[in-house]
């Protein structure tokens, strides 16, 4: 067996499943049935059941359940009731039958990225885009997508379709398209097409029916069909952005970014202001149904009406999942996120609840020996806060109410639960667990523009500081408090940028950094650096923001386009992104997206925050495999080019015994359930034939290591 067929045996993949949390309070779009209320949001598709006396329900439906994103902006029904989605950025996706929580993808190459309006017609659907206006005919098969006919008209092709930013569809009678120049109508075989310019104002958003009448909203009002036309039924006095309007009884509802107007229909001059809050869909069904919006990190959810009750507030999904700083996972598998506010989001399995900090402006977290998640905070109220799960108390360290010491720049956890942080004031301070401070006045550190930087600490006790300046070691000998044997030492050359996003130390104390032009790893001597051009593939983007080593010595490296994670052992990087798995995109080309990274070696859970929610990714252990898939790379390992052995395809619950051929037993070594893989680094051993026993549930098997001295 050749030594590239050895390697290719012992690498596996990554697998696993992903989770996103996201938040969904954003309602851009409301459609809906008998019970069954479906809801577009910002953070995903939301699937409302109403009963008598309460209301169930499903979702919201992500980007891990098979969205392409989660920023919904339409969704529709057919008749078979499938929701229909459009989304910013991902184009139109496909719940099956309402309930199932689960979406799928519709013919990407078929349709724009960006859908602003649904409209299903029997077994045709519309769909309004930037690009214009699509059809799709379903045939009537409407979750068999390879046998549809799908048709584009723009408006430089199309005489009578005013423009192709079409904002809003309706039908009566043909179908009328709102656009943001004015409304056209055709009939449903699309070969007439009668355009009305400004009927009122420009951008026709809404559109409903009033009897026999069609009722178009626009910026400056309401107007209504004429057999010549439109007239206007409801003037302004001054603009308002509308989004969606609907008929309840003998009312009009409007739906705007300054409330919920009711213009009564027998004296359109009386419009009244039902629910002050920033209204984005209305449906009108057994009761009002109202999309709101607000500040995208704090929508309000859904509000409703039903008869003989007052308005009711329903909450679509966590209110702090979003704009996440960074994430922590505690010993227990808890998730804690922070939102650069007093804010804390608790996830503890499938609940999420929201904690407040007795101080300001949370931005990184950590866990400590015992349990307790420490925050640092970004203000001059600021400084750490630690919050212990178990009772559900607070403690804080500060340096005065007020101070520069408290705005944290840096922060982490070391050795015996020593809390190290860099502030405004240029100071290295490491609090010990009794509350002992000793400062560490280092004059080549500068603070940087913003926090979110950190320490990282090897085996031997120092501690190592990425800032704007470079990769500063901070040796104190182990003894904190005796600053007489402190060495400190600022390394730059051989960076590709000096801007130290993030560090982590792996199982040899190899030092690895994150910045802005590539990964790059200090071996004690200098620096070795990993970009897109000398990784091949490997590595997703240069412009990275976070790293960490794992329970198996692989470095995740998290970038602006994903996660890289690199085996030191096999040498092999796999990837994680929007095209190959359920990671939340980065859809909006938001700049610093991707903001934190933590991970479990006790549940294998890897968690990524993002300015827009939280993807949790549970690694799978490596199924059993049989004794005669087990190898040994690389074999003979040489000593000088290779520094490590690995015994791969091992089953759980193995253990390997290595021994010199006199019977020594030389190293008993326990595989990483992970990775089915035992790892053994020889040193200072002679060139010569090392043999091992596998002893695993199926039995064991005897094999040979050659090492080879140059």
């Amino acid at each position: 067996m050749t030594t590239t067929t050895l390697l290719l045996l012992l690498i596996t993949n990554i697998e696993g499943t992903w989770r996103s949390y996201t938040h969904a309070d954003f309602v851009n779009d409301i459609t809906g049935y008998d019970s069954v209320i479906a809801l577009a949001t910002t953070g995903g598709i939301a699937v409302i059941i109403v009963g008598h006396s309460d209301i169930r329900q499903i979702g919201p439906i992500t980007n891990s359940e098979g969205l392409p994103v989660n920023r919904c902006l339409c969704v529709t029904c057919d008749p078979n009731r499938n929701l229909w989605v459009g989304t910013d950025g991902g184009g139109l996706a496909v719940v099956p039958h309402c309930e199932s929580a689960r979406a799928y993808l519709y013919r990407p190459a078929d349709m724009p990225l960006r859908i602003r309006t649904l409209l299903f017609d029997g077994r045709k659907l519309l769909v309004g885009s930037d690009q214009g206006l699509y059809c799709v005919d379903t045939r009537g098969t409407y979750l068999d997508f390879e046998d549809d006919l799908v048709k584009h008209y723009s408006a430089a092709l199309t005489p009578g379709l005013l423009s192709d930013r079409i904002l809003s569809l309706f039908c009566q009678q043909g179908y009328w398209i709102g656009t943001n120049r004015g409304v056209t109508h055709t009939d449903t075989t699309f070969n007439h097409w009668n355009p009305y310019p400004r009927p009122l104002g420009d951008s026709v958003r809404a559109m409903a029916q009033l009897g026999n009448k069609l009722l178009v909203a626009t910026e400056r009002g309401i107007c209504i069909s004429e057999s010549t036309g439109f007239r206007t039924l409801v003037r302004f006095p001054d603009v308002k952005e509308v989004f969606d309007i609907a008929v309840h009884d003998s009312d009009i509802l409007l739906a705007t970014s300054r409330g919920l107007f009711l213009v009564d229909t027998s004296d359109s001059n009386q419009i009244t202001v039902i629910r002050e809050s920033d209204s984005r869909s209305v449906l009108a069904l057994d009761g009002i149904w109202l999309g709101t919006g607000g500040f995208e990190w704090m929508g309000s959810g859904l509000h409703y009406l039903r008869s003989g009750q007052a308005w009711q507030v329903h909450r679509l999904g966590p209110l702090a999942i979003f704009d996440v700083n960074d994430c922590e996972i505690s010993g227990t598998g808890d998730i804690f996120c922070c939102h650069y506010s007093n804010l804390i989001t608790h996830i503890s399995g499938n609940l999420v609840s929201t904690i407040v900090s007795p101080l300001p402006n949370a931005v990184m977290a950590r866990t400590d020996s015992k349990g307790r998640i420490w925050f640092a905070h970004f203000a001059s109220e600021g400084g750490l806060s630690a919050y212990d799960p178990a009772t559900g108390n607070w403690e804080r360290f500060q340096w005065g109410v007020s101070s520069d010491w408290n705005i944290i720049h840096a922060f982490g956890l070391g050795p015996d639960d020593t809390k190290w942080v860099f502030n405004k004031a240029g100071t290295v301070v490491a609090v010990d667990s009794l509350g002992r401070q000793m400062l560490f006045t280092i004059p080549e550190l500068v603070p940087p523009p913003g926090g979110n930087y950190e320490f990282a600490f090897d085996s031997k006790g120092r501690a190592w500081l990425g800032l704007t300046v470079g990769l500063e070691m901070i040796d104190y000998g182990n003894t904190l408090h005796d600053p007489s044997d402190d060495v400190h030492k600022l390394h730059v050359s051989g960076l590709l940028s000096t801007d130290v996003r993030s560090v982590a130390v792996d199982r040899d104390d190899n030092v690895w950094v994150a910045t802005q032009q590539g990964a790059a790893v200090w071996d004690g001597s200098s620096f070795r650096t990993y970009t897109v051009e000398n990784t091949g593939s490997g590595l997703l983007s240069n412009n990275l923001f976070r790293v960490r080593v794992d329970a198996a010595n692989r470095v995740w490296l998290l970038s602006e386009r994903g996660l890289s994670v690199l085996d030191l052992v096999s040498g092999k990087w796999e990837s994680f992104s929007r095209q190959n798995s359920r990671i939340i995109p980065n859809i909006q080309d938001i700049s610093g997206f991707y903001t934190g990274l933590s991970m479990n070696s006790r549940t294998d859970a890897v968690v990524v925050s993002t300015r827009r929610g939280l993807s949790v990714f549970n690694q799978l252990p490596k199924e059993d495999t049989t004794l005669a898939d087990i190898n040994v790379f690389p074999n003979p390992c040489i000593i000088g080019i290779h520094d490590r052995v690995a015994i791969g395809n091992l089953p759980s619950s193995s253990r390997v015994m290595i021994y010199t051929l006199t019977g020594q037993l030389l190293a008993e070594l326990v595989p990483d359930p992970r990775l089915g893989r035992a790892v053994w680094k020889p040193s200072h051993l002679a060139s010569g034939v090392y043999p091992f026993v596998a002893l695993t549930p199926q039995g064991s098997i005897v094999g040979k290591i050659a090492l080879v001295n140059q």
